[in-house]
């Protein structure tokens, strides 16, 4: 497996950067799950600036804030430098994570799994994952055509069978062709 692929593998996305905060450097971190602590516990992120390969920076503060989180990264000093990371990507190795709980897996870890309404009827398949400000969205493609479920109609996640189901409204995969 090519070193970028594995790379990539070992990457899990966490937010995306908002904007910068004050004239130190800090960025504000718009996490896509508001209830994880993950980027406390974690010593370093990625950040992926456009379409390129991701960039390590090393965390040296990361608390709470109302909008997400203040992280410091070493090497972002001033408020230009941290303002030129806004919009982007932030992803964390998988081994400084703790294993998901009972009954939870990493959104990431989604891509692949075939998408049934609560009917039964299949779907589609994941195929990635957007990032849109307070909820993240599964990428599902059907007989060429994606379309975007929102994490809010989950109903279950099946990890034997790397199924999921979805409460589709009426309409929702019918919107995109």
């Amino acid at each position: 497996m090519p070193e970028r692929e594995a790379q990539a593998q070992q990457l899990l996305p966490i937010g995306r950067v908002a904007r910068a905060h004050g004239v130190r450097g800090r960025i504000v971190l718009v996490p896509y799950n508001a209830e994880s602590d993950a980027l406390t516990q974690v010593p370093a992120l990625w950040l992926r600036i456009g379409e390129g390969e991701p960039r390590r920076y090393e965390i040296a503060k990361a608390e709470r804030a109302a909008q997400g989180y203040l992280v410091a990264l070493r090497g972002i000093d001033d408020r230009d430098a941290a303002d030129a990371l806004r919009g982007n990507e932030a992803l964390v190795e998988r081994e400084a994570l703790p294993e998901p709980g009972e009954g939870e897996v990493y959104a990431a870890d989604l891509v692949g799994y075939a998408v049934h309404d609560q009917s039964g009827a299949p779907r589609g398949e994941v195929v990635g994952l957007l990032g849109a400000g307070l909820q993240e969205l599964l990428r599902v493609r059907n007989a060429g055509r994606e379309s975007l479920v929102p994490f809010a109609l989950l109903k279950e996640i099946d990890e034997a069978r790397r199924r999921i189901v979805i409460e589709a409204p009426e309409g929702l995969f019918e919107l995109e062709e």
